[in-house]
């Protein structure tokens, strides 16, 4: 039995593009993913940690891509890839905890920015208008309309994939008026969907994935935006093959490792989705960077500001690399010896969320009295439109 043609999944296409929100958990050291190379107070604070000039790819005089991270140059020569330098939040804990929680949370208490998202959003959200790829739902996800989690699209099936049910229930609401019956149909059209894909797909990852939990769930998400399930957003982890970004320890001996997961992945996944790259933006965030000092154990220990990506063939916010902050000397730092955080991940995502959705009210996303830190923050001058900009 064919299933009707339903709005909510078939979209206008100038309505078909998909947010993908990559997290780097665990606190990427933004100043190894892209070292400011021409700052000599960043190799008096590094005398080990320091990323060497053979292993620099120069993106303009004062900053280099590591080496390790070299599949996403194409990226920026072709000026889809925005580097924000600084990226943040306002939250000073230091604790992962509580600074994943605030980053997913959009610096408010109760729901996630991706829930307050979708509601913000109007009219009915299919059932798989935002998805996680992993095995618990994320705290950006809390309190959304339709939020699902998966491992694999085999994972998703409804009603067990008992025919005689789904076909009933296709009858049932067949001709249901209102919400409940778009949401119905909808679900079901979702499900028709995902069972063809679930027959045709292949249990072998395309050449040029990894084979890790970024890359393999990267290619699940490949699969949704070509099927066209109604796919809006998707949020995923990218933790490498050991315990994700926390590097205390021995830094240069986990981390390539970890950008070379990261770089992999989304270049394949681009690949991968052919001429469905154009739909899509993603954005590559962690909740705070390292302290700028290596530590005794050769590694470095949890700090502020660190790095953002935005990848998109017109990147909202526009292509290049920002940069708010202009020396690492220690009395540049902020406390305990920290990279100063001059952009707020808030209005990285804004832009994005503007550039996706611009009928949308920001400041239902990201409320801007959600901490006095960020109130005192945005109530100053801003040097753009963005209500999320940092800069005085």
């Amino acid at each position: 039995m064919r299933i009707a043609r339903t709005d909510i999944i078939d979209r206008d296409p100038s309505d078909d593009r998909v947010l993908v929100v990559i997290f780097m958990r665990g606190g990427a050291d933004g100043l190894t993913l892209v070292a400011p190379h021409a700052d000599d107070w960043y190799y008096r604070a590094r005398p080990t940690l320091a990323v060497p000039a053979s292993r620099l790819l120069r993106l303009n005089d004062r900053f280099s891509l590591n080496s390790a991270l070299q599949p996403l140059m194409p990226l920026w020569d072709a000026g889809a890839l925005r580097i924000v330098h600084g990226a943040g939040t306002d939250d000073t804990s230091h604790s992962h905890f509580e600074a994943q929680d605030h980053l997913e949370h959009g610096g408010s208490a109760g729901a996630g920015w991706i829930a307050r998202w979708m509601r913000a959003r109007g009219g009915t959200a299919g059932p798989l208008a935002a998805v996680a790829i992993g095995t618990t739902l994320p705290e950006s996800l809390r309190g959304a309309p339709s939020g699902v989690v998966v491992q694999r699209i085999r994972d998703f099936r409804l009603m067990g994939d008992d025919r005689r049910l789904i076909d009933g229930l296709s009858r049932l609401y067949a001709d249901e008026r209102g919400g409940l019956g778009d949401a119905a149909r909808a679900a079901l059209e979702a499900e028709a969907r995902l069972r063809r894909l679930r027959a045709q797909a292949d249990s072998a990852l395309p050449a040029g994935y990894p084979d890790s939990a970024l890359g393999r769930g990267l290619r699940e998400v490949a699969q949704l935006i070509r099927a066209d399930t109604g796919l809006a957003v998707t949020t995923i982890d990218a933790v490498g093959f050991g315990f994700g970004w926390d590097t205390h320890f021995v830094q240069n001996e986990a981390i390539p490792g970890l950008m070379g997961d990261l770089a992999a992945s989304i270049a394949a996944f681009r690949a991968d989705l052919g001429v469905a790259a154009k739909r899509v933006t993603i954005v590559a965030m962690t909740e705070f960077g390292r302290r700028v000092a290596e530590n005794t154990s050769l590694g470095s220990d949890h700090g502020s500001g660190s790095v953002a990506f935005v990848i998109d063939d017109r990147p909202p916010g526009g292509a290049g690399l920002e940069c708010g902050w202009t020396s690492l000397a220690p009395d540049a730092l902020v406390e305990p010896g920290d990279v100063p955080v001059t952009t707020d991940l808030r209005r990285i995502l804004g832009d994005v969320i503007a550039a996706r959705d611009p009928h949308v009210d920001l400041e239902a996303v990201f409320p801007r009295g959600s901490a006095s830190a960020v109130t005192s923050t945005y109530a100053r001058r801003r040097c753009c439109d963005s209500p999320f900009c940092s800069h005085a």
